[in-house]
């Protein structure tokens, strides 16, 4: 009875205690704000942290919305001289799936952002019905620093707070409006799929690399250049536009012929739309079980002929900055993948590597 009595005043100290240092900080939730700024990532404004806009529900395909729920590419940038941030947020479904852990699919991810210099901020995480990271700032001078906090990567964000000491300096930062995005439309790959946490995604490395802001349309199994999707990239200015849906191509659903013209349709738009923005055409990246599974390798091969043959095509019609990304260029290797297809963080970051190469040529 004693030692239940004591455990039992342990726990109502360590929660007041709990509630007492909460009750400490000063919590900001961006979505209240008048101008919701400091929320980055995304090509259209008044999104929470969604990555289409309200009329797309009734123009794009089921699957296609549920999907732009997902934070994928969203993220937020603040300024602080905080010893330590806090967020504490919910999301809309699970929080892990057998081949990605919860830290990528539900998880934040935080880096400061100094110049040109990434650094990674390590943070303690519990999983819940809300979900809490704890980043600690524990360096020999404490000044204010900008911040980038990845949002998750397969999941909605419904309520988000970010918590600081009462007495310390913190604002949000608003997006450059002269820095135009690149704006990326692919697949479960580009959506971050299997990344262990947001910021191993590609398409953040990539964008840490080129330091410019990136828009990640990337939508699991629904990557499939159509016709709503390439309009609503026209309407982003942007400095680039990435299309990077073979992957999801390769199905018996869609004919060589169905390939061939939907590659031929989004270049066309794009550049009927805008004229003046580049275009990168990328290949299938490969299965890494190839060497064991000739229908798969066949797969992805046959669809990389017919794009290389569409860029051919569209050159020969005069299409002017269209740029072309091969296989061997973006070099997943054979441990790169969950699953064969999926990349690790290992082949997320070959991804990205293989990109920058061309990306960076394209942007200079």
């Amino acid at each position: 009875m004693q030692l239940r009595m004591i455990l039992a005043l342990a726990f109502i100290f360590c929660h007041f205690s709990l509630l007492q240092a909460q009750e400490d900080l000063r919590w900001i939730n961006p979505l209240e704000l008048p101008e919701r700024n400091g929320i980055h990532g995304q090509g259209w404004s008044g999104l929470d942290y969604h990555r289409l806009p309200d009329d797309a529900e009734s123009k794009v395909r089921k699957a296609v919305w549920n999907l732009s729920r997902h934070a994928a590419g969203v993220k937020l940038k603040f300024n602080t001289d905080a010893q330590e941030i806090k967020v504490r947020y919910v999301v809309s479904a699970r929080q892990s799936m057998p081949h990605m852990p919860a830290t990528g699919v539900s998880g934040l991810d935080l880096y400061i952002h100094d110049q040109r210099d990434w650094i990674w901020v390590r943070g303690s995480y519990s999983f819940g019905d809300t979900i809490q990271y704890t980043f600690p700032l524990k360096a020999d001078q404490i000044t204010s620093k900008n911040f980038d906090l990845y949002l998750p990567l397969y999941n909605e964000v419904t309520f988000l707070e970010i918590g600081v000491d009462k007495e310390s300096a913190f604002s949000f930062i608003n997006a450059s409006k002269e820095e135009l995005p690149v704006v990326v439309y692919g697949t479960s790959i580009a959506q971050g799929g299997c990344a262990s946490r947001p910021g191993m995604a590609w398409t953040a490395i990539l964008e840490r690399m080129i330091n410019k802001p990136l828009i990640n349309l990337g939508f699991s199994g629904n990557g499939l250049l159509e016709t709503p999707l390439i309009e609503y990239m026209t309407s982003i200015n942007s400095s680039l536009y990435v299309l990077d849906c073979l992957p999801n191509l390769v199905r018996n659903t869609f004919t060589e012929e169905e390939v061939t013209k939907r590659i031929v349709a989004a270049v066309r738009t794009l550049k009927e739309k805008k004229p003046g923005t580049p275009i990168l055409l990328v290949e299938h990246a490969g299965y890494t079980d190839e060497w064991v599974n000739n229908e798969r390798k066949a797969a992805y091969q046959s669809r990389n002929i017919l794009s290389k043959n569409a860029y051919k095509l569209l050159l020969a019609e005069g299409i002017e900055e269209l740029y072309y990304l091969e296989k061997d260029e973006i070099g997943l290797g054979m441990e790169g993948t969950v699953d064969g297809t999926h990349p690790t963080d290992l082949g997320m970051d070959q991804h990205a590597r293989g990109y920058y190469s061309i990306v960076k040529e394209i942007l200079e």
